[in-house]
């Protein structure tokens, strides 16, 4: 709470300056118009459209999507406003590349292509490595990237499937404050100020300031009736400091704090069918969940010369949790009785991450060809430790309602556990143009991680063709490697305790193309994949006396199409498609099955339509297909279709713009499934209605 109110104290300091200098700017151009005839001509613009023409975590320099020889999806700041986003799955359902898993109360997990994105490397903000174990603040992005296939040339150990780096809200030089609040029928509300501007006359010093308040309310409820709730707050502070022409210093801070009870999703039977009904929550009411992250960090950008700059930056984060559970047994549940067990526990967790970066990209021309170059390398130290306190077994029942009361823990009988590594990388990559027709991408890396159980170490390559047909259109193949290292066996009663694990290898081949359409405005790209993750561990023996060894294969082949941009000067959309054959090749317990929660077809379109320069109407639909509900692919869960639609409309105020929005998720009532894992799944939502009110000075 104290870090909460120093930020806020912060914020309001920076913003009644930031008002104060604009201020002083009007009187001075006051007295300027006095004495002088000046005429002043103001242009507001709107932007309506979708398309984005770069990534920069693609290629960690800002190359365009058209010569990047990978498919990438961005999410712009337009979507995700008009769609009145709140977490990073809604976000990410704009992708059908991207499968959400399952959802609990202070995170979520998603799945790229098949495979599931680690949350401690696969997810990425602003470049550095992010842990991503608790409700990522949507208030402080901007876009997203989406970078499908193995990424590890760049960033390191994480899984083939592909990487998401969020991109967060970025100083600004014209000063502004917005204000806004957003709820929903079920009682939500959300409280927001975002701030910006210079803080001197030369522009140099520049801020960003956001704070968002969030008070949720879910539609589920526990068996004693009461409603599970969340407290959410985040705020943020940014600046950029200008030292003479060449050299920018940016400096960043965020904080957050969520406490809510726990929703952990419904229990279903063999069958795939909801126990209990859809909106009973099997938590005991007196779960919680307590977490808190701070992120702090500099990042610097050198102008060495006109065709050569170093990028770098240095990243801290620290988070902390305390977890009550009750911890319902899904495979104790009684159909005859409505009885089953809980396992009750308390959980204290600390984790400590920091990240380090450092990119040098330049340009130079050899024997008249053009050397994109990128010389790099990032660092990140892992610390974890966690205390884990359990209760008492106890039956609490679904059809009565008993409710398990919450334990006396003995904390000096806890379980305590450590985990500490860190890894470093350094790499090289050379974007070669021979013609305007053709380009080369010649990549490799070295990188080693330190364990205590463990060390490894990987060399990885990456090759990359690109042909331009036209200017407006490329076709591309590439080859990539990702890498994932293991520890050592540390089960004492497996027979192969204390060895050494080799790391888990994946590696892709992608066949893809981008065509702009409509002088640029409107982008299309399809691409065909082929992903092998190799080396995966499998047990040769039983559970009771297991082998832990390697050489289990998971392959996914699909192929995806998307379009972004504007159809004509009033239509604009995003829209998705993927077709994916996935399945365990070589695993003993799940040969030739699916992977759990792995679509076969999955879809997506959102369009906006502006009926006028203040008015505009959306539609959306979101397809997901028939997807097994567990690893033993027992029982399946059936496709949906889900549609959204909503209104916007500019409303003039004093001068300035109210936004008034309005929207209906799932405006049929469609019942689904989401995500799920140990026989518990996501009920999906009905419908809903959500409604904005934002105003901008």
């Amino acid at each position: 709470m104290k870090t909460q109110v120093k930020l806020i104290s912060a914020v309001i300091a920076v913003i009644l300056h930031s008002s104060a200098f604009a201020a002083s700017q009007t009187n001075d151009i006051s007295l300027q118009s006095a004495t002088q005839d000046i005429e002043v001509i103001t242009v507001v613009g709107r932007q309506l459209h979708y398309k984005t023409d770069q990534a920069h975590a693609a290629m960690r320099s800002d190359v365009s999507l058209l010569d990047t020889p990978q498919s990438v999806t961005v999410i712009p700041t337009e979507v995700m406003d008009d769609q009145m986003i709140l977490t990073l799955g809604d976000a990410l359902r704009n992708d059908a590349s991207v499968s959400i898993g399952r959802v609990t109360t202070d995170r979520e997990r998603f799945s790229l292509r098949g495979f599931s994105l680690d949350e401690s490397t696969n997810l990425l903000k602003d470049g550095h490595q992010h842990f991503s174990k608790y409700r990522l603040p949507m208030a402080l992005v901007d876009n997203i990237e989406i970078l499908k296939g193995p990424s590890s040339l760049l960033y390191g150990q994480s899984t083939p499937g592909g990487l998401v780096n969020l991109v967060t809200k970025k100083p600004t030089y014209d000063s502004f404050l917005e204000v806004g609040v957003k709820g929903d029928d079920n009682g939500s509300l959300r409280g927001m100020l975002d701030a910006g501007g210079s803080l001197n006359e030369a522009e140099t010093i520049r801020y960003r300031a956001i704070v968002e308040k969030q008070d949720n309310k879910n539609r589920r409820e526990y068996q004693d009736g009461s409603v599970q709730e969340s407290d959410f707050f985040v705020g943020s502070l940014m600046t950029d400091f200008d030292i003479g022409d060449d050299l920018t210093v940016s400096l960043h801070y965020d904080t957050s704090n969520e406490v809510a009870g726990q929703d952990s999703g419904s229990l279903v039977d063999d069958q795939g069918n909801v126990i209990g009904g859809n909106d009973t929550i099997w938590d005991m009411p007196w779960t919680q969940i307590d977490a808190q992250s701070e992120n702090y960090g500099a990042d610097i950008s050198y102008q060495l010369t006109n065709d050569w700059n170093i990028d770098a930056g240095y990243n801290k984060q620290h988070n902390e949790r305390e977890r009550w559970e009750s911890k319902p047994q899904t495979g104790s549940y009684d159909p005859d009785t409505g009885s089953y067990k809980n396992k009750p526990y308390n959980k204290l967790e600390d984790w400590k991450q920091q990240s380090f970066y450092f990119d040098l990209v330049g340009t130079v021309e050899v024997g008249g060809l053009q050397h994109d170059l990128l010389f790099g390398g990032n660092y990140l130290k892992h610390e974890y430790s966690s205390l884990k306190v359990k209760g008492k077994m106890d039956s609490g029942n679904i059809d009565t309602g008993i409710i398990v009361p919450q334990p006396d823990l003995d904390y000096a009988n806890g379980k305590s556990e450590t985990e500490h590594y860190k890894y470093y990388g350094i790499f090289a990559q050379d974007l070669i143009t021979f013609n305007e027709q053709w380009q080369l991408l010649l990549g490799v890396r070295y990188d080693k991680q330190e364990k205590t159980d463990a060390d490894s170490q990987s060399v990885l390559p990456k090759l990359g063709v690109i042909y331009h047909p036209t200017d407006y259109a490329s076709v591309y193949a590439n080859y990539s490697e990702s890498f994932e290292p293991q520890g050592r066996v540390l089960d004492d009663e497996d027979g192969n305790f204390g060895t050494e694990l080799d790391p888990i290898k994946g590696e892709m081949y992608e066949l893809g193309t981008k065509w702009e359409l409509l002088s640029g405005r409107l982008r299309l790209n399809a691409a065909l994949f082929d992903i092998k993750r190799s080396n995966i561990i499998v047990n040769q023996g039983t559970p009771d006396d297991p082998i832990t060894t390697q050489g289990g294969v998971q392959r996914h082949k699909g192929f995806e199409l998307g379009a972004i941009g504007q159809i004509n000067d009033d239509l604009s959309l995003i829209t998705s498609l993927m077709y994916l054959d996935a399945e365990y090749e070589t695993q003993n317990e799940f040969q030739g099955n699916r992977p759990e929660d792995v679509p076969e077809w999955t879809a997506s379109i959102w369009a906006k339509y502006s009926i006028t320069d203040r008015a505009a109407f959306n539609l959306g639909a979101f397809y997901e297909g028939a997807r097994f509900g567990d690893a033993d692919n027992t029982f399946e869960k059936s496709a949906y279709t889900r549609i959204d639609t909503g209104i916007s409309y500019i409303l003039p105020v004093a001068g300035n713009d109210l936004q008034l929005r309005l929207k209906v998720e799932n405006l049929f009532d469609t019942d689904y499934l989401g995500g799920g894992e140990n026989g518990e799944v996501n009920v999906g939502k009905p419908r809903s209605l959500k409604f904005g009110v934002s105003y901008k000075i």
